[in-house]
């Protein structure tokens, strides 16, 4: 059973709700506008809803079909790309690499840090200062 005074007192909310929501109905206004709306949505949406009729008739072999021109003309071309490109040779030599200890030493005159830090080095303290 209802507690009557809650009832009666949620009865009056949905009420006010109610009233305030209608302000935004814009049937309100005008009393026609739901049923142009519908007629509007339905007018709209003829010519999708045809094509979803259509796609769902369409088999994997339909669309392997339809995409069969692209797929081929495209395959051809990236095939003659790469073989244009293996018929072309090896081009310049490739640049050799050098790494960043190799860099560092390079072309340098006298000892260099790690030379110095070699364990061969016993007892000898390094120091290493940079001058800016």
């Amino acid at each position: 059973m209802h507690n009557g005074s809650n009832y009666t007192e949620g009865l009056n909310q949905e009420d006010e709700l109610a009233q305030a929501l209608g302000l935004l109905d814009p049937a309100q206004q005008d009393p026609s506008y739901w049923v142009r709306f519908r007629s509007w949505v339905v007018s709209n949406a003829g010519a999708e809803l045809a094509r979803r009729r259509l796609v769902r008739e369409l088999t994997v072999a339909d669309v392997m079909n339809s995409w069969a021109r692209a797929v081929v003309s495209t395959a051809a071309l990236v095939a003659a790309l790469a073989g244009l490109l293996l018929v072309r040779g090896a081009g310049p030599p490739a640049l050799q690499l050098v790494g960043v200890e190799e860099l560092l030493v390079s072309e340098v005159e006298g000892e260099t840090i790690p030379t110095l830090l070699a364990p061969e080095t016993n007892g000898t303290v390094a120091f290493a200062a940079e001058i800016f």
